[in-house]
C-alpha cells in the first residue's frame, strides 16, 4: 500500500520553522511567491530543478522533501513504500531515508518521452552525482557535453558541473539517480533544535 504523501506540508512546516513568509522563499529560490502557495497547497507538483532551486534557499538537501520516517541505521524499504512525486512527466521517487551521517540521496526516476529536469536549466551542487539507466535512453548534458544513457550504463561525474538530464526519445526511461554530498561541505545552520528534523538533512 503506497503511503500518504504531502510535499506541500513538508514545505510549509519548514518554512515556519525558518520563519520565512512565502514571497521571502519565492525570492529566495528564484520563483514566484503563486508558486510557492500552490506547491504548498499540493495544487501543483515543482520540478527537479524547482526543487533543488527551493532545497538550496533552504539549505537543505532535497532528499528532506521526501523524508517520511525518523532516521535509523538501517534502511529496508519495500516496493510500493516508497515516497512519490509527479511532475510534467517525471516521476520522483524517494529510495532512502537519513541515516546517521548519511551522504548518498538515491531517487528512482522515471521519464515520460519529452521529459526532462526542467527545461534548459542547469544545476551545480556539491559533491557527485552517480546515474544508472534502468530502462530505455536518456541525455545527459554536463557542461555542455552531451552523454546518451542506454539501458545498463553508468555515469559519475563532479557534480559541481553544469548539468541536467532529459528524455528526447520517443519511450519511457527510467534511472537511478545517487546524489552524494560530503559532510565536510554542510553549511552550518542558524537553528540547531532537535524538535526540528530538517536539521538531520542539511548540506548540499
Amino acid at each position: 500500500m503506497e503511503a500518504t504523501f504531502s510535499l506541500g506540508e513538508k514545505l510549509r512546516q519548514l518554512r515556519s520553522e525558518r520563519n520565512i513568509s512565502q514571497r521571502d522563499l519565492a525570492k529566495l529560490a528564484g520563483l514566484s511567491p503563486n508558486s510557492i502557495s500552490l506547491i504548498e497547497r499540493d495544487e501543483t507538483s515543482p520540478s527537479v530543478s524547482t526543487l533543488q532551486s527551493l532545497a538550496a534557499a533552504l539549505n537543505i538537501r532535497m532528499s528532506y522533501f521526501f523524508e517520511e520516517e525518523t532516521p535509523s541505521s538501517v534502511l529496508h524499504i519495500k516496493s510500493g513504500s516508497r515516497p512519490k512525486i509527479e511532475s510534467e512527466g517525471v516521476i520522483i521517487e524517494g529510495m532512502g531515508k537519513t541515516l546517521p551521517f548519511q551522504e548518498l540521496e538515491p531517487f528512482l526516476m522515471t521519464l515520460e518521452p519529452k521529459a526532462g529536469s526542467g527545461g534548459e536549466r542547469q544545476v551545480v551542487h556539491s559533491g557527485h552525482e552517480f546515474v544508472y539507466c534502468l530502462l530505455g535512453k536518456i541525455e545527459y548534458v554536463i557542461d555542455g557535453n552531451v552523454y546518451l544513457m542506454e539501458t545498463g550504463d553508468i555515469l559519475i561525474f563532479e557534480a559541481t558541473l553544469p548539468h541536467l538530464w532529459r528524455n528526447p526519445f520517443e519511450n519511457e526511461a527510467k534511472f537511478i539517480l545517487v546524489l552524494q554530498t560530503p559532510n565536510a561541505s554542510r553549511e552550518p545552520v542558524q537553528r540547531h533544535f532537535s524538535s526540528h528534523p530538517s536539521v538531520n538533512h542539511i548540506g548540499g
